[in-house]
């Protein structure tokens, strides 16, 4: 029996389909701004706004098993500093997936990461020194940008799973360690994918063939992540940060790539 049928996806496409949300769960438990480049191979097998309600359940659950590993490491005050505006966007988004096929968006979006992350990995290479006058600049500036990140990622994460490489910039702007960095983005996205299930189930995209299919992949998610979390007791904080923005990038370009 082919239990991915009612998706139309043969061998080869659950095969994708598998390797996507085992990175997806990797990338959740060790490089958040990494689970954006599997959603859109995902993308690759399944119609486009299928599968943005397919994988929803399978992020959640890399959003679950990132928590039992880095929940108490989680800042609280930023998730609830960007949360409100980050509703404002989903709005935003689920009427722009509504209406149109985003992809004016995803490629507005591509271009900012893009030219963030080069800007930010530039920066490093260039081994820039801040005193404390441009520290305290920098986390006076991210106060006034909390609020525009914040509605990026709603409209992101509503139109094409796609949220968490700006997410990834704000908090590298903050400078947090690493199990820091990955709590707060666990929480943050926990609140958000659980908080999109109405609107998706809403708009005819969260099926019983959709939880069918991520029932399925579930335990390639849980793998991943397991995974993920080893690697987090080898890497170091530059490598980290590196990681983070190179991912950015990757996932910047590959919104540009039609679904």
């Amino acid at each position: 029996m082919n239990l991915t049928l009612p998706l139309e996806l043969g061998v080869a496409g659950f095969l994708i389909a598998a390797f996507a949300v085992f990175v997806i769960g990797l990338a959740k438990s060790s490089i958040p701004a990494a689970a954006t480049m599997p959603v859109g191979l995902f993308a690759l097998v399944i119609p486009a706004k299928l599968s943005v309600g397919a994988i929803l359940p399978l992020l959640i659950l890399g959003d679950i098993m990132a928590l039992l590993f880095f929940r108490k490491a989680g800042r609280w005050d930023i998730v609830v500093k960007i949360l409100p505006s980050v509703f404002v966007g989903m709005v935003i988004g689920y009427f722009l997936l509504a209406w149109s096929t985003s992809r004016e968006v995803a490629y507005l979006i591509g271009g900012i990461l893009i030219f963030t992350a080069i800007y930010e990995i530039r920066k490093r290479i260039r081994n820039e020194k801040l005193n404390e006058i441009q520290k305290n600049n920098i986390k006076q500036r991210s106060k006034l940008t909390a609020q525009l990140m914040g509605v990026l990622v709603g409209i992101m994460t509503m139109t094409a799973n796609s949220a968490g490489p700006i997410f990834s910039l704000y908090l590298l702007q903050l400078q947090l360690p690493m199990q820091t960095f990955v709590g707060t983005n666990s929480w943050l996205f926990f609140i958000i994918n659980v908080s999109k299930l109405p609107f998706n189930a809403n708009l005819g995209i969260i099926t019983s063939e959709t939880l069918l299919l991520a029932l399925i992949l579930a335990p390639f998610v849980i793998l991943g992540a397991l995974l993920g979390q080893k690697i987090m007791t080898l890497i170091n904080q530059r490598a980290f940060e590196y990681s983070a923005l190179i991912s950015t990038l990757i996932a910047g370009l590959l919104l540009f790539i039609p679904r």
